[in-house]
């Protein structure tokens, strides 16, 4: 077996040559059709509208069926439509000054938040305590921890509480030093921080 092999060596070589050259062929072929995951788009605004609720398929309007759009010219000005009373909705029946103003979203902290004192003053950039990403910073900002001063007056009782709200950074408080990172980053001792942990 290994003498014929041996003997057919180039032959082989050659088949083999020509298998992958035909598959090649046949893949550039076929395989150059554009699918739906090459054309993805990632700033599409797909992402960020698949949390909102899908409308009932009455709120889209549906066009006049075919036989009864009329083949006139346009009117210059188009006719007002005419609501009768008794179909409006009712937020437009009631006087303007009882109409109760929209609310607005804002990063306020939920009741289920941690029992800690609240921050007081302009939030910080909490990104800046070594081991905090974004995911964590905003999760910290939900969760009403938004100071330097707020999280370096810490003790045993704030750390277990918070901690137990961080999901999968639980543990973090205590092990990227929190604590520490921001008594040095609440006095603005820039110098102090770097020196022990490292560039800003």
């Amino acid at each position: 077996m290994i003498t014929m092999i041996s003997a057919n060596l180039l032959l082989y070589l050659i088949a083999l040559l020509i298998g992958v050259v035909t598959a090649f062929w046949i893949w550039a072929a076929t395989g150059r059709e554009a699918s739906a995951v090459d054309n993805f788009d990632a700033n599409d605004d797909l992402l960020e509208k698949a949390g909102e609720p899908v409308p009932p398929a009455e709120a889209y309007p549906t066009p006049p069926p075919p036989a009864a759009v009329k083949e006139s010219a346009p009117s210059p000005t188009p006719e007002p439509t005419v609501v009768p009373a008794a179909a409006a909705p009712e937020a437009a029946v009631k006087p303007a000054e009882t109409q109760e103003p929209e609310t607005t979203e804002t990063a306020t902290p939920a009741a289920n938040n941690p029992k800690i004192p609240a921050a007081v003053g302009e939030p910080d950039n909490l990104r800046l305590i070594k081991g905090v990403g974004p995911k964590l910073n905003k999760l910290l900002i939900s969760l009403g921890v938004t100071r330097f001063d707020q999280i370096a007056d810490w003790k045993e009782a704030e750390i277990t509480e918070v901690d137990q709200y961080l999901d999968t950074f639980s543990g973090r408080i205590t092990r990227d030093a929190w604590i520490d990172q921001s008594k040095f980053l609440a006095k603005d001792d820039i110098a102090g921080f770097e020196k022990k942990y490292g560039k800003l």
